[in-house]
């Protein structure tokens, strides 16, 4: 007993010293702030190599023995192969990092090797939105990954919010034993959670960015578990870190790009308003002659007629294309100080002001007109003369439905007919309705989609995809709703419902 006694110190020494743990102790579990590369055993692997059991069981029957340390055997080898799943997606995920491209790529792989290894059900990384005081969730593998997609809930609520708030890792083995779990996500996708480990997203320098979730695992998640997440979690904040510095700085070059260009506009429109001021006192001089001319013709003259109503034609064509000419050119203008202003960080906020909607359409209608008759089109107004005063940004609100009536035009057939329709609300907490409604071919599925997003694309040739999310972005500032619907060969109808009253007035 002596020599065993002596074996078994020697033993437990070695253990104690490989772990760096006091006996019969549990590897910690570590703080977020700490490194998370230093690999531990899980509890499982501590189950498996219990020297006091390995002792008592070789006083046991030699078949009883056998059996049992077969047994041990047997776990070691499953926690030796866990142990080479996890080294394994640690060692693929640091090479995603030099195969993608798209930080949506490299998360989703992330997130896919942490199911795989860990034999769970699904993933998620859900980023802080700052302006919102939410985490939402960005990227989803897994079940309910549709309907997640974008979900945002408090930033506070929850074991994630707790989790993102603390910056400490969790590991749940029942969730709906813990007071924080937030319900109304399970409630909403009709998934169940039982099982999940959640662990923080961290800049570089320690700030929280979100938190990774990992849910029902076929087994019970362990503290090794729990450090490959922190690994995973550590390769994946780097990558959106680096994305965001890259963005940065991509940003920074458009912005000096964008000046260039604004401040070029600017210039170039100069000759154009002068042109178009100048021939103001020539077209005054040619109607005088047209009137000189209609009146030295003696009336019995069968073109003095046609004299009268050509001069009256030219004239109001005329005065009405320089008028629409000079507004659009003094819009262009205000929009490029626009951009001046924003660069030097001076963008002014939204002007709300109590005005007629009706009479936004009707400033929209006439300026695109002559755009829509020259490609045979009609542009029809549809006002509800009931339709009340509304609260809103004059400037952001005509840019929104300029943009959705000029995308509406070429979308629209030779005979076709964009009509602008504005509806009064039902009721005394219901929204004004604008809708912009084409005969067009209508918007393909894969556009559809994408539109109101950083993603939307533009079927017109030269098109930039951006006119859809300017318009998303006044409607948001507006806290109203924009939605479309589509029929092939039919056309579109865009709507757009806004409150009455802005609620920050």
């Amino acid at each position: 007993m002596d020599e065993s006694r002596g074996n078994t110190q020697t033993l437990n020494a070695t253990l104690e010293s490989d772990h760096c743990v006091p006996p019969g102790t549990a590897p910690p579990l570590k703080d977020a702030s700490q490194s998370c590369h230093e690999p531990i055993l899980s509890t499982q692997d501590s189950d498996a190599l219990n020297t006091e059991s390995i002792l008592q069981e070789s006083m046991l029957p030699d078949d009883v023995r056998l059996a049992a340390l077969e047994r041990r055997v047997g776990e070691l080898q499953a926690a030796l192969e866990h142990r080479e799943r996890q080294i394994e997606a640690m060692r693929r995920i640091s090479d995603s990092l030099f195969v993608h491209s798209s930080i949506e790529a490299l998360v989703r792989e992330t997130l896919t090797l942490a199911i795989d290894v860990m034999e769970a059900e699904a993933g998620s990384l859900l980023l802080h939105d700052p302006v919102h005081d939410t985490l939402v969730f960005r990227y989803v593998v897994g079940a309910a990954a549709a309907t997640l997609n974008g979900y945002a809930m408090p930033a506070s609520q929850g074991i994630a919010g707790r989790v993102f708030k603390s910056g400490v890792p969790d590991l749940t083995e029942k969730a709906s034993d813990r007071q924080e779990f937030n319900r109304t996500v399970d409630e909403t996708t009709g998934y169940h959670t039982d099982s999940m480990m959640t662990v923080p997203v961290k800049r570089s320098e320690g700030a929280p960015i979100g938190v990774m979730q990992v849910l029902n695992a076929t087994h019970s998640f362990d503290r090794g578990d729990l450090e490959v997440l922190e690994v995973l979690c550590g390769q994946a904040a780097a990558a959106i870190e680096n994305a965001y510095l890259a963005q940065q700085a991509r940003k920074a070059e458009l912005v000096n790009v964008i000046g260039d260009i604004s401040h070029d506009i600017k210039n170039m429109l100069t000759p154009i308003q002068t042109g178009v001021w100048t021939l103001g006192p020539l077209l005054d001089e040619m109607f005088e002659a047209l009137d000189a001319i209609y009146q030295e013709c003696p009336q019995t003259e069968p073109w003095r007629a046609r004299v009268a109503t050509a001069a009256d034609l030219v004239r109001h064509d005329y005065e009405w294309i320089l008028t629409s000419a000079l507004d659009a050119a003094d819009k262009v203008q205000a929009r490029t100080k626009e951009i001046a202003d924003a660069i030097k960080g001076e963008s002014a906020p939204p002007v709300w002001e109590l005005a007629d909607l009706n009479e936004t359409v009707q400033e929209i209608a006439r300026a695109l007109r002559l755009v829509a008759e020259s490609s045979g089109i009609r542009l029809h107004l549809e006002l509800d003369p009931q339709l009340p005063r509304a609260e809103f940004d004059r400037k952001q609100l005509y840019n929104a439905l300029y943009n959705l009536v000029n995308n509406a035009i070429p979308e629209t057939p030779e005979g076709g007919s964009v009509i602008l329709r504005t509806k009064a609300p039902k009721s005394e907490n219901d929204m004004v309705v604008v809708e912009v409604q084409d005969t067009g071919k209508g918007i393909p599925e894969h556009v559809r989609s994408r539109l109101f997003t950083d993603q939307a694309i533009s079927t017109k040739p030269g098109g930039t995809g951006l006119g859809t999310r300017i318009v998303a972005g006044v409607v948001q500032r507006h806290h109203g709703t924009i939605t479309v619907s589509s029929e092939a060969d039919k056309g579109s109808t865009f709507t757009i419902r806004l409150p009455l009253r802005h609620p920050e007035i």
